[in-house]
């Protein structure tokens, strides 16, 4: 009964996005929908990547393991959509671009461009793994395959999705499967209430530290992983595409301010749910919690369909970073060499496809030599690296419009990125972001004071 269900469910979102998005025609309508998306197509494009499997699987997760701490991803991705919605959208939106590579090429050259696609690509493509990380732990609580099976099965589905009707199908199944994801959230904490495991019960059994502490992983590490939620957001891809897609402005800036509404509170319902069962007394695998909780609080059949709308939620953030990627890796990079310069349409559409099958095989090996990782952590990692070195260049060009020479935003990015790797290597208890947009916006710093100086000089 319960793979029944699961299974129903899981079919019926799928051919719901394919036949409703209709036939893609043209690489414009794969990667922006043709420039008409609503609020609600532009909200349903980000919380189709924002709200994955790092919202749920992995923010019960962490709340299993540090309780309160796990919240940080949703509310920084709730207030990473209000800036965007609030001061980026309409300096992103002055020109009719597909990627942010393309706009900070636009005001500091090809030097940061190729730079910030480099920089996004990969943090995306972290993310992806994320994603991988909790759609395998989720199909290995349920079918008792090896894990390089599940990884298949999780690919395949990617890929279906992704060919059926590109950023079209992926709005349509973010609006719907958000509306379902409250449902099945809302239902895991009822019934965690009707067991007791009510909030008062929670903080009288639990101790304080480290499950009711903000920053029960270090104040260092839990900012920085709230940094990297801003940053990532205003520096993803797949959010930046949602934006250009909207059909106006004033469009595009109510879907992300409706998303900066909807995503913290889920962190919090997923905060409830592993604090539950952590009070529950029972010992889990912490990347099985969730689904473990759906398994063993509901009949198998409303297990089922619970179980497959996260899923679903896990799928449609799969897909939405993965569309990132791909259009990163082929408009901003692929589409930049001689060979593909004289590319039509038609084989523009065909690069694309092909990235994204490369992108979904790769992140599927990686997340199958992780193992059982902190789903979490790579998010946050992601996130990072994608922040540390875009951010400080993307503010200057958003805010201080032809201040910051060329030459200084590409050395500010490089060293935003070397950054992350050095706090990484060196800077143990504290978020690697932290270091690299130090170091960033010190380099970018100095080049606004040196470009003011000079040209203040007599025949400056």
């Amino acid at each position: 009964m319960f793979i029944a269900s699961a299974l129903g469910i899981l079919a019926a979102f799928f051919f719901f996005g394919i036949l409703s998005s209709g036939k893609v025609s043209s690489s414009s309508e794969y990667s922006v929908a043709s420039r008409k998306a609503t609020a609600g197509g532009v909200s349903g494009i980000i919380l189709g990547s924002l709200v994955g499997g790092s919202s749920t699987v992995g923010t019960v997760q962490m709340a299993y393991h540090y309780g309160l701490s796990a919240w940080w991803f949703t509310l920084g991705g709730g207030i990473g959509c209000l800036i965007m919605g609030l001061w980026f959208v309409k300096p992103l939106r002055a020109t009719e671009l597909i990627t942010l590579p393309q706009f900070l090429g636009r005001h500091f050259g090809q030097g940061s461009a190729f730079l910030s696609a480099v920089a996004t690509a990969l943090g995306s493509f972290i993310a992806l793994i994320a994603q991988f990380l909790a759609g395998t732990a989720l199909l290995g609580s349920v079918f008792p395959f090896p894990a390089w099976v599940s990884a298949v099965f999780m690919a395949v589905l990617i890929l279906a999705f992704a060919y059926g009707g590109g950023i079209k199908s992926f709005s349509r199944l973010g609006k719907v499967k958000i509306i379902f994801l409250y449902g099945v959230m809302i239902l895991c904490v009822g019934a965690a209430f009707l067991s007791g495991q009510t909030p008062s019960v929670l903080m009288r059994s639990l101790p304080a530290d480290p499950f009711f502490n903000i920053f029960a992983r270090g104040v260092a590490k839990d900012l920085g992983a709230f940094t990297s939620l801003l940053c990532g957001v205003l520096c993803g891809q797949i959010y930046i595409q949602a934006v250009y897609a909207a059909s106006s402005d004033a469009t595009a800036r109510k879907g992300c301010l409706w998303t900066s509404l909807i995503t913290p509170p889920l962190g919090l319902l997923g905060v409830w749910i592993g604090l539950a069962l952590r009070n529950s007394g029972v010992a889990v695998e912490a990347s099985q919690a969730l689904p473990f909780f759906i398994r063993t609080y509901f009949h198998p059949l409303a297990a089922g369909l619970l179980w497959s709308g996260i899923m679903i939620t896990v799928l449609g953030t799969s897909v939405g970073i993965t569309f990132g990627v791909a259009t990163n890796l082929t408009r901003d990079m692929y589409l930049k060499t001689k060979r593909a310069a004289a590319y039509d349409d038609g084989k523009i559409l065909l690069a694309s496809r092909i990235t994204v099958l490369g992108t979904v095989i790769a992140a599927g090996l990686i997340a199958l030599a992780a193992g059982k990782s902190m789903i979490l952590q790579w998010a946050y990692l992601g996130m990072g690296i994608k922040g540390a070195g875009i951010i400080i260049p993307l503010i200057a060009a958003v805010f201080l419009p032809g201040r910051l020479p060329a030459v200084w935003s590409l050395l500010s990015g490089t060293c935003g990125l070397a950054g992350v790797f050095i706090g990484a290597a060196f800077f143990k208890g504290m978020d690697p972001l932290l270091p690299g947009l130090a170091l960033s916006g010190a380099i970018a710093l100095a080049g606004l004071v040196l470009a003011r100086r000079k040209t203040s000089l007599p025949g400056g």
